[in-house]
């Protein structure tokens, strides 16, 4: 018999007797041999359906480089206000004013339309902060892409106890997720995408070492710390897309996973990020010759973003333009306006957007991913320890989303 579902500390990955996962050689197959290294062309907003995103709002983690910047360029280009929402003190990235100006110059648009907001994923206390201004700003979110990410390099625990990987790549996207999430009631179809990566193939699940607290070995600058979150992330965005179809209020709101690509992004020139002195050329040369760019990489952040042939059929869910009618307010992004009340969004039918969302989008196609991924009960276990490490239920969070399914719940 499995651990409960509650056992959120058990050792190893308590999954059901039916989930068989990966050998190890497929899933080393899967992390370094599946990469799609084609440039794709990126669409333009008056080329492609979906990328009219004028009076709509969006939030990009970890914008001020790579491809957060990229992906915030093309928002813009499409019309959306866009709010860089990134940590201040990094010295090895260009300061997000700075990146807030050149988009400016680049895209022309009013000054008003980028905004920079502060928050330092490795602190929840941060994300606290953050999430807490977003709710008394009473704005409308209608796609929200968890992006910053890092690789420690070395072991480093937080102030708050967390395993340093584990806060900026994983917790704090779930916990901003969380203070987002009520006000995307209130936009016709949002979304929220998720960087994870190929890597998580490599990921292993140990509810007992979340935070290394068996010290197990992180590999080359802690990539196999990076690979572990990578996979918890996506597992968390498949069974959040599972409780959003479940709920009463966020049936439309579609959530993806997504890998890049292997991209010669800022992420590689973290301080941080050591490598022995026989592998540093190697990987230098690999960036050279089998790296994509930035702008290419963030095309997966606007696919997964606006395709609509990654988002609800038409039938089921609101699909109407966010101009129609003047229903939608410019200064509150998608909100649905009647007489300057907000209203919620039409809502598919239940269960709907679950086969729909959720999806791991490798660059421009729904791929296969991990079978833990479709493990429910270590997905619903995940859920709880989330919930617990963020102290969600303590700040009000989550609280309007469905709670474990019954038959998870006869684990005991």
């Amino acid at each position: 018999m499995p651990p409960s579902v509650f056992d959120t500390h058990c050792d190893g990955p308590g999954l059901l007797p039916t989930t068989v996962p990966w050998s190890r050689l497929y899933s080393t197959y899967r992390r370094f041999c599946c990469d799609v290294h084609s440039d794709i062309p990126i669409p333009t907003p008056s080329s492609a359906p979906g990328h009219d995103l004028r009076g709509k709002t969006v939030i990009i983690s970890g914008s001020n480089s790579g491809i957060g910047k990229e992906a915030a360029l093309h928002f813009l280009e499409c019309g959306a206000t866009v709010i860089l929402a990134c940590r201040l003190t990094a010295t090895h990235e260009q300061h997000p004013e700075e990146t807030r100006s050149e988009l400016l110059t680049r895209t022309g648009a009013d000054a008003d339309r980028v905004e920079v907001w502060e928050v330092d994923c490795s602190s929840l206390a941060s994300v606290r902060a953050f999430g807490q201004r977003w709710h008394d700003s009473g704005r409308t979110c209608d796609i929200l892409v968890n992006n910053a990410g890092l690789s420690p390099g070395k072991r480093i625990i937080t102030d708050e106890g967390f395993e340093l990987t584990q806060a900026v790549n994983f917790l704090s996207h779930t916990l901003i997720t969380f203070y987002v999430l009520p006000s995307m009631r209130y936009s016709a179809a949002p979304r929220i995408v998720n960087t994870c990566s190929c890597f998580h193939a490599g990921g292993q699940l140990d509810f007992a070492n979340f935070n290394n607290e068996k010290h197990t070995p992180g590999g080359q600058s802690g990539v196999q710390w990076y690979c572990d979150t990578k996979l918890r992330l996506l597992m968390w965005t498949v069974e959040l897309q599972e409780r959003l179809s479940r709920s009463d209020d966020y049936r439309h709101v579609i959530a993806h996973g997504v890998h890049p690509g292997f991209v010669g992004s800022n992420i590689w020139n973290n301080p941080n990020f050591q490598l022995t002195p026989l592998v540093t050329p190697l990987l230098r040369r690999l960036i050279s010759r089998f790296s994509i760019t930035p702008r290419q990489g963030a095309f997966v952040l606007i696919h997964a973003a606006l395709c609509p042939d990654l988002g609800l059929p038409n039938s089921d869910s609101s699909t109407a333009s966010p101009l129609d009618d003047a229903k939608h307010a410019g200064a509150n992004g998608g909100d649905v306006a009647n007489g300057g009340k907000r209203e919620k969004a039409k809502q598919p039918s239940p269960g709907l957007s679950a086969k729909f969302g959720g999806k791991y989008v490798n660059r421009n196609i729904v791929d296969i991913r991990r079978p833990e991924c479709d493990d429910i009960l270590a997905r619903s276990r995940l859920w709880q320890r989330v919930l617990e490490d963020t102290k969600a239920e303590q700040l009000g969070l989550a609280k309007d989303l469905p709670g474990h399914l019954p038959e998870i719940l006869a684990f005991k």
